[in-house]
């Protein structure tokens, strides 16, 4: 999870197809550095695989069974006990008990892995034809994917020289994944879930749909959060993206204007030459004046996972919204993800890879998204920007990131961004619910304010 890389092959649909804002190298995001002492990785409830690694050694991956059974990978099994109380926030968090937790003999150590990572994705993205590289917990080994037979062998060729062992790799042929630029209705208060209409100023008359991924209060802003390529200029805001909800068929439907989107950046943890990358696809509108919005808020359709009914967008009368009430900065493989966006409404599946790092293609300057979460759950065109959340068995929910990516091709997945790689870009976000109350009105501070 914690360093792997996903080239995924990525072509602009609809909002998605404009040019990534060229620029001089930018600070320095490298990953940090874990130093967690083992109290502290055991109250976390997600922490990251490398924080396990340096507090158990021999610790290889841990992640949620088919079954969705808590599960470690462990090169000495005697270690259980470490690794019980390393994860026991996790566990504890998830409804677990210690003895809950299933061990599997583990070949390879994850901080192994994690060095032999580092020296062979750089080899594999280099391979014409290669999709993505991650670093599987899951399978305790690492896992590339390539787009046709003769790319495997190339990529399988190239990671040969490496003295890597053949047993520690697979590469697989797999789908490329696209980027994805009623729930269509004027609804306020404005909430996650909701649609986005907006015009590329000055560049053509078209408009574009995407989605309104949650509600944030930034240093007393009250704002939304959407995708950075569901803007006039992905990466950049100096010519700021006017939003209108649903349509932009008339002005009272404008409901806020682009105010912060990081420009893409070079550093040593965007090593490919010619690349720029960013640790999320998400940038933060401001709330127009007088704009209701709901904190802590996502629309809640009627049904989920059935994307031929035609009542897969409308919204559920009685129970209207879901409410965030906790996020959620890592996702675990194996645990379930639901997305809610214009396109196809509401749609859940479990999560298949994380921190994978995805090239999108397609652009004036190519850009890799670096630490990215995907689902295997349906998607499509418009979904851009929708909000990811985990389902708590009270019926709250906690808000895992923002979606931007996906394949309709073979079986449906979609890509997120994760809440770490938002709030690391965007600054700390206030996005629950700490009432069950609607914002008033707005105060001429840009929107609704909390009550």
């Amino acid at each position: 999870m914690r360093r792997s890389l996903t080239l995924l092959l990525l072509m602009a649909v609809g909002a998605c197809d404009r040019a990534v804002d060229p620029v001089a190298p930018g600070p320095d995001y490298s990953a940090p550095v874990f130093s967690a002492t083992m109290s502290e990785v055991s109250q976390d409830p997600t922490p990251s695989q490398a924080a396990v690694a340096q507090a158990v050694p021999g610790f290889g991956g841990y992640f949620l069974d088919e079954s969705g059974a808590p599960t470690v990978y462990l090169t000495d099994t005697s270690r259980r006990p470490e690794a019980e109380q390393a994860l026991a926030g996790f566990l504890a968090s998830r409804g677990f008990a210690a003895a809950d937790l299933r061990v599997r003999q583990g070949s390879y150590d994850y901080l192994q892995l994690e060095a032999w990572y580092n020296t062979a994705w750089p080899k594999a993205l280099a391979v014409s034809g290669a999709v993505f590289s991650d670093l599987d917990e899951a399978n305790n080994r690492l896992r590339f994917g390539a787009a046709s037979t003769s790319a495997v062998l190339a990529v399988q060729s190239a990671l040969a020289l490496l003295g890597i062992p053949s047993a520690a790799m697979k590469v697989d042929q797999v789908a490329p994944i696209y980027q994805l630029a009623t729930l269509r209705d004027r609804i306020r208060p404005a909430h996650g879930g909701l649609q986005l209409n907006f015009i590329v100023e000055n560049t053509s008359p078209v408009s574009y749909l995407c989605t309104l991924g949650f509600n944030a209060v930034k240093d007393g802003v009250n704002s939304f959060v959407t995708n950075s390529h569901c803007t006039n200029v992905q990466g950049g805001s100096e010519i700021p993206t006017t939003y209108y909800q649903a349509t932009r068929n008339t002005p009272d439907n404008i409901i806020g204007f682009e105010v912060d989107d990081p420009h893409y950046w070079i550093s040593p943890d965007c090593p490919i030459p010619g690349f720029m990358c960013r640790y999320s696809d998400a940038a933060r509108a401001e709330y127009a004046e007088g704009q209701e919005f709901a904190i802590g808020r996502v629309a809640r359709p009627v049904l989920s996972n059935n994307p031929a009914h035609p009542d897969m967008l409308t919204i559920d009368a009685a129970n209207p919204t879901f409410r965030i009430v906790e996020e959620q900065a890592y996702s675990v493989v194996g645990e379930s993800a639901n997305k809610v966006g214009r396109t196809t409404g509401w749609t859940s599946g479990l999560v298949t890879e994380t921190c994978i790092n995805s090239i999108v293609l397609g652009a004036a300057k190519p850009i890799i998204q670096l630490c990215q979460t995907r689902v295997q759950a349906g998607v499509d065109s418009g979904d851009s920007g929708s909000p990811v959340f985990r389902v708590r068995p009270d019926g709250n929910v906690v808000l895992q990131g923002i979606l931007w990516g996906g394949s309709v091709s073979g079986t449906p997945s979609f890509v997120f961004s994760p809440m770490f790689g938002v709030e690391r870009e965007l600054g700390l976000l206030d996005t629950t619910d700490p009432i069950s109350e609607p914002t008033k009105p707005g105060n001429g501070k840009g929107g609704g304010k909390k009550s």
